[in-house]
């Protein structure tokens, strides 16, 4: 799978741009001048930044607040998914058919997670704005609040709940040559020299998972990286792995980095939904390196 060539607004015009890229990176242009199709959805991704995101974002664009309706806040586990998925998304208009895009305020670190709950719902017409809001406004392109869903969405795509698993996954991929744990957050987090912003949870990281900060597959302005760059960032610090189990601090970056391998070419890709909030909690007794 490759990602979208950025086009220019010539050329998005002159081709006829309304069929959704190959792949799940979708360029400004493209938003830009399919926005107004009544099957085009779009989200705003946010964690921590609600109040921001709703005074200013891309116009008819609806909250995904992973702080409040996108993840389970009845669960011990900070942002693991929404019990009734489907449902959700059917509140916010989206239909198996809609075209639906997500975009965050930073450029790629929150947008990815509801990406990969749309995935997970069974959604196919999927994707991340390439370099988010920002890429958005330097574009120069309106503003405006964001809009209040009003539902009326029906979803019956066949769901795909294997693309989250529990610790029991990621011991099983740990015990296989061909699958390789990636952990996501920083080197100073993996490698335990810095402390957890999570209160009680040990430092260190999964034995035998490899890092790969979710900061390395985009640029400084949020533009993921080519097809080819991070095929080989991922081959080469996964020793070829073909299967690969993300994990990060609470399953959020780990979808940065799925959302990467998924672009790089890779098909068994999963996410690990608990991440370090499960595995360094003392109560579990994981092993740590």
């Amino acid at each position: 799978m490759t990602s979208l060539k950025v086009t220019s607004s010539a050329e998005a015009i002159e081709h006829n741009d309304a069929h959704f890229p190959e792949g799940p990176v979708v360029s400004v242009d493209w938003l830009a001048h399919n926005l107004d199709r009544e099957d085009v959805i779009v989200l705003c991704a946010t964690m921590g930044d609600a109040d921001a995101a709703k005074e200013s974002g891309i116009p008819g664009a609806f909250l995904a607040d992973l702080e409040g309706d996108f993840s389970d806040q009845s669960a011990q586990l900070p942002h693991t998914a929404p019990p009734n998925l489907v449902g959700l998304l059917e509140k916010y208009g989206i239909n198996t058919d809609s075209t639906v895009v997500v975009y965050d305020l930073h450029g790629l670190i929150v947008a990815p997670r509801v990406w990969w709950l749309l995935r997970v719902a069974g959604l196919s017409s999927i994707g991340v704005l390439n370099g988010g809001f920002p890429a958005w406004v330097a574009a120069g392109h309106d503003t405006a609040p964001l809009t209040q869903p009003t539902g009326g969405g029906r979803i019956s795509a066949e769901p795909q709940p294997d693309l989250l698993v529990g610790s029991s996954g990621v011991e099983r991929a740990i015990a296989r040559s061909s699958k390789a744990v990636v952990d996501a957050r920083s080197a100073g987090r993996f490698s335990g020299v810095e402390e957890e912003p999570r209160p009680g949870l040990r430092k260190g990281s999964i034995p035998g998972s490899v890092n790969i900060p979710f900061t390395e597959v985009a640029d400084e302005k949020g533009f993921v990286r080519p097809a080819v760059e991070l095929k080989k960032l991922f081959a080469r610090r996964t020793n070829d792995a073909q299967s690969l189990v993300f994990s990060c601090g609470s399953g959020v970056t780990a979808c940065v980095d799925a959302y990467a391998a998924i672009i790089a070419g890779y098909d068994d890709v999963v996410v690990y939904e608990g991440s370090w909030a499960e595995w360094g909690n003392p109560a579990n007794q994981k092993p740590i390196a």
